[in-house]
């Protein structure tokens, strides 16, 4: 009786706590603009060892101090691990949602290369980043991409977890998955700039420039001139008077 107690005990709590998951993530949605921003969903499985991974050889393969943000961070699932190995450089995670980012703030005590700042991912200024890193919903893809497109500098680099983003320049593509279901990951830059107007006039046919004639091509049009004068005073003459 005593273990069959323990038991239903058990059931229980679980099934409360899964309750109270189940209304945090309705309340989680609805907050978001109902799927603007994607709810807490933390990084796992092979695709976060991957993403980490990722982010673990460029940062081993720099020669500064790099500054690399999360976007939509959670609790910090994939700036935590990084921050601890790579004290060197600074990582900052922007999530909006209080929840995750109190639990990240508490696992991150101690360490002091680490920000955690509650605001809109979309809404924040990226020009000084070297490394970004985001796990976003695929309707977010598109409008963070070009913001992203428009704002990084050219040696920055983007890794997004599972769903592609618009306006960038991908690098590649990295095969993963989820305990066994199959993902991608994608590598990103800025895009190459456009080649501006200025070099149109060279593709553009070149204006014919006409040449002034020479001495010699002026007396030989003169004289031609000259005998079709004469030559059509002469027909006159063999025209008969009415």
């Amino acid at each position: 009786m005593c273990c069959n107690g323990i038991i239903v005990i058990l059931a229980l709590l679980i099934g409360f706590a899964a309750i109270l998951y189940l209304l945090y993530q309705t309340y989680s949605y609805i907050k978001c603009g109902c799927g603007k921003y994607g709810p807490f969903v933390s990084s796992y499985g092979k695709i976060k060892e991957d993403m980490i991974e990722e982010a673990r050889v460029i940062l081993k393969k720099a020669k500064h101090k790099m500054k690399v943000t999360d976007l939509g961070c959670g609790s910090g699932t994939l700036l935590l691990p990084l921050a601890k190995e790579f004290p060197e450089h600074e990582f900052i995670g922007y999530e909006w949602d209080i929840v995750p980012l109190t639990m990240g703030k508490i696992k991150a005590a101690g360490l002091k290369n680490i920000t955690f700042i509650k605001g809109d991912y979309m809404k924040q200024d990226y020009r000084d980043m070297d490394l970004i890193m985001c796990y976003v919903l695929k309707v977010t893809g598109e409008p963070l991409g070009k913001i992203l497109a428009e704002n990084i500098k050219e040696n920055c680099v983007v890794i997004s977890e599972m769903f592609p983003l618009g306006h960038l320049e991908e690098i590649k593509q990295i095969d993963s998955s989820i305990y066994g279901v199959p993902e991608k990951i994608f590598v990103y830059r800025k895009p190459k700039a456009e080649k501006g107007n200025s070099k149109k006039g060279s593709t553009e046919k070149k204006k014919t420039v006409k040449s002034q004639p020479t001495k010699t091509e002026k007396a030989v049009k003169s004289k031609m001139t000259s005998k079709t004068v004469k030559k059509n005073a002469k027909g006159g003459k063999n025209v008969k008077k009415k």
